[in-house]
């Protein structure tokens, strides 16, 4: 009997970094990544750079939740219709709601902000929400939004995030505090993903896990740990254990409107210790990273013969861009189109 294709078995968005995720059915995805995903991070106040769980594991604990309309299947990840008073609620132990509005404010104070090699400026989204974090963390920060651009799926993006067309120029930032030299855009590594718009992920717009490869991870762990150890966006069903390894083009039969996705599989997620950060205590542990460098490093994996950068680093997961917008839904169909090279891992233009 024929194997069944992979499927999408589940999707999973993260609006403020380094925070929990909410399960959604469907998401829109754009090049930019999915709906509302790394949307807003915690920054220090002082200079802006981005605050994450390798330096405040609290942050594991902070739980968001989006309205019911936003997580129904096929909604489209459509704000605009959600009206004015729709918000975004964070909780966290010990602490009130916080509400964030969903809508983008006409006017705001435009931040200098930093997270990893791009420093740009991002929305401040106000004293209400940087008292609420500072208080929770210890440290004085800010709640900070992507400002977003005007590339090629912009409007598609716009609808996604309810952001009216004109405001999605690069740099054209209103308001107080920004610096008119900066962009509110930030783009992939140009080694891996060639022009490509992501948010305030780590790096790439998306990042895919495969279920199967946890499981035979799992096979390997005294205690077993669940998939949000390693924050994945697109959860594949169906699939071998480390299949992925072998996709460089994935068709994503898109069950919403039957148009195809592709998306393109361009780096190995190398790990760090938020994998180790029990994501329901905020514990600190040894694990999966003990393990994954028994079986997954680069050296082991033979990936540090083109690039001995990897030789020490840990793989789970890949980070995927795509150029064409659609809705994405649990249960899609998944087709390979082409094989991963990994000698050569040509940047995606």
């Amino acid at each position: 009997m024929a194997r069944m294709s992979p499927t999408i078995g589940a999707i999973n968005v993260y609006p403020i970094k380094s925070c929990r995720g909410v399960s959604v059915q469907s998401a829109m995805l754009t090049e930019a990544g999915f709906m509302l995903d790394r949307e807003w991070m915690v920054v220090r106040e002082d200079n802006g750079r981005f605050i994450s769980q390798r330096e405040k594991e609290l942050l594991a604990l902070v739980d968001v939740a989006l309205p019911p309309e936003l997580l129904a299947p096929a909604a489209y990840g459509a704000i605009s219709v959600l009206g004015p008073g729709a918000d975004m609620t964070v909780v966290a132990p010990g602490m009130e709601p916080l509400q964030i509005p969903l809508a983008r404010k006409p006017d705001f104070d435009a931040r200098k902000v930093t997270v990893w090699e791009w420093t740009g400026v991002g929305m401040d989204e106000g004293a209400d929400a940087a008292s609420w974090f500072s208080r929770y963390l210890g440290i004085p920060c800010r709640l900070v939004r992507y400002l977003g651009s005007n590339r090629a799926n912009a409007e598609a993006a716009a609808a996604a995030a309810g952001l009216p067309q004109q405001q999605q120029q690069a740099g054209a930032v209103r308001g107080s505090g920004g610096d008119g030299s900066l962009e509110g855009t930030r783009m992939t590594d140009p080694e891996f993903a060639v022009n490509y718009e992501t948010r305030f992920t780590d790096g790439y717009p998306v990042l895919l896990a495969n279920q199967a490869a946890l499981a035979d991870l799992n096979s390997k762990l005294v205690e077993p740990l669940p998939m949000n150890r390693f924050r994945p966006n697109i959860e594949v069903a169906g699939a071998d254990p480390w299949a992925e390894d072998g996709w460089r083009v994935v068709a994503v039969t898109c069950s919403v409107d039957g148009r195809t996705v592709p998306l393109t599989l361009v780096k190995p997620c190398s790990r760090c210790k938020v994998t180790t950060i029990n994501q329901a205590t905020a514990k600190l542990g040894d694990e999966p990273l003990e393990t994954l460098g028994t079986i997954r490093s680069g050296k082991v994996l033979g990936w540090n013969q083109t690039r001995k950068s990897w030789t020490h680093a840990v793989f789970f997961g890949w980070n995927v861009v795509t150029r064409t917008a659609g809705v994405v839904s649990v249960g899609d169909r998944l087709t390979i189109t082409s094989p991963q090279v990994h000698d050569a891992l040509l940047p995606a233009q």
